[in-house]
């Protein structure tokens, strides 16, 4: 049986510190554990718990202290996390949610052409009008011609995929209307998690275009203006608990060196973000060690790691602003950063919260979508281009790919 443990110290100091590896001389985070957060034991070494969130604020996982000279900074529970029951009305008119879940691909599902099957649908004519003044050039342009290496520039392919995925939205609103009115959940891949948002009413579509352009180019500034180049790594056939060790071993071999997963895509898959000397040693470390697969990925950065912090800062006040123009949310979303759901009528402010963690945290798709399937959804769109998602599902579970359809943009 997993062993809980419960919060209890920095209640004066907005929670505990968190470290990314077992000795207190290892890289101490950005955020706190959130004082009676619960998180599940990992590993416990003497006084350090490693440790993985389940309720509260704070990084999804890392190593605390469970004492401090004689006070208990956190202590074993019983207590089981209480998550909010699915809605019993969803959508603009309160209907009874359907067993569908939509979602919403991210970067790297991008392709010169996307955009051809919707153009000519009216909300996409005027989405597209909209986009104009506040982008400062046609996107529809870059997405139809090209040239691919364009598309493929961070600051122009996440504004793209947050419009194909709202394409998509319109075609399956004309092909299944239900399908997006009663959706009972919806979800999005890093980028697409602001598609997600949007669709559930969070949002509008300026603010949310506003946002995802910022986030793009704040994103493409961090991972080329470092003194060090960054990479990504795409893992498959190792375990977390084995990975994070590995990543840990590979930073300390660089100096100032960064190594830390950013994608939890399904079992035994990851995507890992870091400096290059510390990724390249990753690779070397995994492949030592039986993974099935190690392969540096064409990214633009490494994103969902603490290089992106100045992106994250840059972001984390555009939320702040966009706030008090955003609205509960009419679905459930399943969130990245927290892999829990957000549910119908709960307050923006906890939404901004998440937000302000995506880019620095892991994505934490596998469980997410573990838990959608553990609420009963047992149909799926992937709503926009290509079929990543799709193709992670059927690593996560067969029968849930199988009843996946994509709709195609």
């Amino acid at each position: 049986m997993v062993q809980m443990w419960e919060i209890v110290g920095g209640g004066d100091k907005g929670g505990i510190i968190v470290r990314d590896g077992e000795t207190t001389k290892s890289n101490q985070l950005d955020d706190r554990l959130s004082t009676g957060a619960l998180v599940e034991e990992v590993e416990l070494k003497g006084d350090r718990l490693h440790y993985k969130l389940v309720l509260g604020t704070g990084p999804p996982d890392g190593w605390v202290s469970t004492k401090l000279k004689d006070k208990d900074l956190a202590v074993k529970t019983d207590k089981a996390p209480v998550s909010s029951p699915p809605p019993t009305s969803v959508g603009p008119k309160g209907e009874a949610p359907l067993p569908i879940g939509l979602f919403f691909p991210g970067q790297g599902s991008q392709y010169v052409k996307m955009m051809e099957k919707v153009m000519d649908i009216a909300a996409v004519k005027e989405m597209i009008e909209k986009s104009k003044p506040i982008l400062g050039y046609d996107i529809l342009e870059i997405c139809l011609n090209g040239p691919e290496d364009k598309l493929e520039e961070t600051r122009y392919c996440q504004p793209a995929m947050f419009l194909g995925g709202l394409a998509g939205l319109e075609k399956l609103k004309q092909d299944k209307p239900e399908a997006v009115s009663r959706a009972s959940v919806m979800a999005g891949l890093s980028l697409g998690e602001y598609t997600a948002l949007c669709a559930a009413g969070v949002m509008s579509f300026e603010d949310g275009l506003k946002l995802v352009k910022l986030r793009g180019e704040a994103m493409q500034e961090a991972a080329t203006s470092g003194a060090k180049k960054q990479l990504m790594l795409s893992v498959a056939g190792l375990e977390r608990a084995k990975l994070d060790p590995l990543c840990r071993e590979a930073a300390s071999k660089e100096d100032g060196g960064v190594c830390s997963v950013a994608n939890c895509l399904f079992p035994q898959g990851f995507s890992i973000g870091g400096t290059e000397k510390a990724i390249n040693t990753l690779k070397e470390l995994a492949e030592k060690n039986g993974a099935l697969q190690a392969k540096v990925l064409k990214t633009a950065g490494a994103f969902h790691t603490s290089l992106m912090q100045p992106a994250q800062d840059k972001l984390s006040a555009a939320l702040e602003e966009t706030l008090p123009n955003m609205k509960p949310p009419m679905h459930s979303v399943w969130m990245n950063a927290s892999a829990q759901p957000i549910r119908p009528g709960t307050d923006p402010k906890e939404i901004v919260a998440l937000l302000k963690r995506q880019l620095t945290n892991p994505v934490l798709w596998d469980d997410s979508m573990k838990a959608i399937l553990k609420e009963g959804v047992n149909e799926f769109y992937e709503v926009g281009p290509m079929k990543q998602i799709k193709a992670m599902m059927k690593r996560i579970d067969a029968t849930a790919w199988k009843a996946t359809t994509n709709v195609e943009v």
